[in-house]
């Protein structure tokens, strides 16, 4: 329902009535959701820091030429485009950040020595496809190493991930190894006519309905062989064993000895009781090189994460070079956090509203109180009873009201009073504590 300017004290005489509410799709993130959603970026980018890689920030828009160069993972009928009214060119809101970090790779950081070891975080911008046909924001955060090709890279990538996934407390996801290169293959064995429908039951793993697509598609009994046993070589790392005796073909066979050295190589970090493999999965079979990898956690129904090698990208910037990298959508890893009774909680500092009748006063204590790390917002003409109204509306911890026999507090939760003198730590520390029912 539209919300009219007259119903809020900042327009009582307005008469127009907007619709003003978020497009379709998007949402606002209020405190204390932003304030959890911010230390969540931060955490998570401590953890890419700590292994290297520099944080950068791109533009939310593009030239449409430069996304469309790497774009073979999103549906271009996802995009959303409009026309630059500068330049009159077409730009893109951004559907994925990798492509704009390849423009960076090769361009600004051309002169720097690889390998490079980039983060970001920032919003994408897709639009939702079907009956509803809505926008869809999506905020990531992903690292991008660029530049060493090989099980080294795609381990420590797939590991960072995972040492991401630690430190915001998730518990009981799986990392799901796949290898395109593997189905690809397979799949150039079925006619052009029925590739289609059969990469489409092969995805599904809908053994019957494949077997009847090859089957018309007059595809050899050997090749139907090795491509429905693709339908049931996933679930732990013993697939890989197992599959040795099936895959045939150079391409094959080097592809599956790469996802194994990968394996190892993350079982030998102690990752080994976290891992399974896919080795049907199609996802990204165009764009992907290599190893892929998803981060999964019971809750959203889609994945945490998920990320790959693409050796491809960087020569469409006229810059090649091997690279992998991934992305975690952080509404879906909240999500699987708060399933998992892990909801992200950072400690955050104890908010205060003040007033009082002595403003020089008022304000000396609110910059006590700040140096401590107290967040402090001066009201300025309310009295005691208004100033804790005031911390109740917005969610403070605590009113303090300063007068002349001293400095009185009064807890949101429950109304509760004390008196303070929040000139030392201990005091600080006490108050923070009383504040919060501690």
């Amino acid at each position: 329902m539209p919300w009219h300017y007259g119903d809020s004290p900042l327009g009582r005489n307005a008469v127009t009535a907007l619709p003003l509410a978020p497009p379709a799709g998007m949402r606002d993130l209020l405190h204390p959701e932003s304030a959890a959603r911010r230390a969540l970026g931060r955490r998570l980018g401590e953890v890419f820091a700590l292994h290297g890689y520099e944080l950068v920030t791109t533009p939310p828009f593009e030239h449409a030429e430069v996304l469309e160069r790497g774009l073979e993972t999103v549906d271009r009928r996802d995009l959303v485009r409009f026309v630059e009214p500068e330049t009159g060119e077409v730009a893109l809101l951004r559907p994925d950040i990798t492509p704009q970090i390849a423009r960076i790779v090769a361009t600004r950081l051309s002169d720097r020595p690889p390998p490079w070891r980039l983060c970001y975080e920032g919003t994408v911008i897709r639009r939702r496809r079907g009956r509803a046909r809505r926008h869809r924001q999506i905020a990531q955060t992903g690292v991008e190493h660029v530049g060493l090709a090989g099980a080294d890279a795609d381990a420590e990538v797939i590991s960072v991930a995972a040492r991401a996934c630690d430190a915001v407390g998730l518990d009981g996801y799986r990392i799901e190894l796949g290898q395109a290169r593997i189905g690809r293959a397979a799949l150039e064995r079925v006619p052009e006519i029925a590739r289609d429908d059969a990469a489409a039951a092969l995805a599904c793993k809908d053994a019957a309905e494949l077997e009847g697509v090859l089957r018309a598609g007059d595809v050899p009994s050997r090749e139907r062989e090795l491509l429905l046993a693709l339908t049931d070589l996933y679930g732990d790392v013993e697939v890989l064993t197992k599959a040795r005796r099936l895959v045939r073909g150079d391409e094959m066979v080097a592809a599956l000895e790469q996802i194994t050295e990968v394996a190892a190589r993350l079982e030998s970090l102690g990752l080994g009781p976290r891992l399974a493999v896919d080795l049907g999965e199609l996802r990204g079979m165009s764009y992907y090189t290599g190893v892929s990898f998803t981060v999964l956690a019971e809750g959203p129904g889609e994945p945490v994460g998920a990320g790959g090698r693409y050796d491809n990208l960087l020569g469409r910037f006229g810059a090649p070079a091997p690279a992998t990298g991934f992305a975690l959508d952080l509404d879906n890893l909240e999500w699987a956090l708060s399933h998992a009774g892990a909801a992200w909680a950072p400690s955050l500092p104890i908010r205060v509203a003040l007033a009082g009748d002595d403003e020089d006063r008022c304000a000396s204590v609110a910059e006590t109180l700040r140096r401590q790390s107290v967040a402090v917002a001066r009201l300025y003409g309310h009295d005691a009873r208004q100033a804790l109204a005031f911390a109740r509306a917005w969610g403070y911890d605590a009113a303090l009201f300063v007068g002349r026999a001293g400095v009185r507090a009064q807890r949101v939760a429950d109304g509760a009073s004390r008196e303070l003198e929040p000139g030392t730590p201990a005091e600080v520390d006490a108050l923070s504590k009383w504040a919060r029912g501690s």
